[in-house]
């Protein structure tokens, strides 16, 4: 059965959600559907390319994945699809493929032109992502949705700055519902510029010396679970982005890295190496 998932900025009080995904079953209801997220901050597509970054993979090959962040089509962001890592992704090309595929080319980009659809629609992700979505679940050519194209449109907000091969500049990116603050900086570029060297990761007078590879690690370290509830530290958590989080950290309650520790989005984080 094939797969579509759904990934917007629409929230959930209003129906767009639930006029998509009825424009998707009234035309095959065979398929199934995937909410990734409907919760990304409007028009934040840094936000929506760091989740379905670390989604999309966890799906079978030959999945679809339409987006709907920042989606409103006009001469200069035009509707694609492209097929990248054996992956369908239907967007607008407003980069957020861009910063999902830093580091995998594309097999086949084509803007889409096709006569199902409703190109003067205020509501494209419907009128127009869905109608392909449903002719790809069908195993529809790709070839046949529209005219071919050689590249998407470039960002770059989820790369961080590199001086002098001893500094990484970055910032955070993504706040996570545990309030883990979540920056641009991969484990890839850091060990690579590290290069097994000692650092120090600095925010606001703050410094870590310390990396942490996962929970289990940080539990070893504490002496008494329960006293060190609420305590900073810094891990490459599973997404492979180096992020800020205190230890059992709730919004709600006591607060996470982004009250406790005054990290937001596009705070400044950097890495030196000595």
């Amino acid at each position: 059965m094939p797969i579509i998932t759904l990934t917007s900025d629409f929230g959930y009080k209003d129906p767009s959600v639930a006029s998509l995904k009825a424009k998707i079953y009234a035309e095959l209801n065979t398929v199934t559907l995937v909410d990734i997220s409907h919760a990304i901050q409007p028009f934040d597509i840094a936000e929506g390319a760091f989740v379905l970054k670390n989604a999309y993979p966890h799906f079978p090959k030959g999945s679809i994945h339409l987006i709907a962040v920042d989606e409103l089509i006009h001469p200069n962001k035009k509707p694609i699809v492209a097929l990248i890592d054996d992956h369908y992704f239907i967007s607008s090309d407003n980069g957020i493929l861009s910063l999902i595929h830093s580091d995998i080319r594309p097999t086949s980009i084509v803007e889409i032109i096709f006569p199902k659809v409703d190109f003067n629609a205020d509501f494209p992700s419907r009128d127009i992502f869905a109608p392909v979505a449903c002719h790809l679940a069908r195993g529809g050519n790709l070839n046949l949705i529209g005219e071919k194209i050689n590249t998407l449109k470039e960002l770059y907000s989820l790369r961080p700055v590199i001086k002098d091969e001893q500094t990484i500049i970055g910032n955070v990116i993504y706040i996570d519902n545990y309030g883990n603050s979540i920056t641009n900086i991969t484990q890839k570029v850091f060990q690579k510029i590290g290069n097994k060297r000692s650092f120090t990761i600095q925010h606001l007078g703050r410094q870590f010396d310390t990396i942490y590879q996962n929970y289990h690690e940080i539990v070893r370290d504490f002496d008494n679970e329960a006293l060190d509830t609420g305590k900073p530290m810094v891990l490459f958590g599973s997404s492979g982005f180096l992020e800020i989080a205190v230890y059992k950290g709730n919004p709600q309650n006591q607060g996470g890295a982004n009250t406790l520790l005054g990290l937001k989005k596009g705070t400044e984080i950097r890495v030196n190496f000595h």
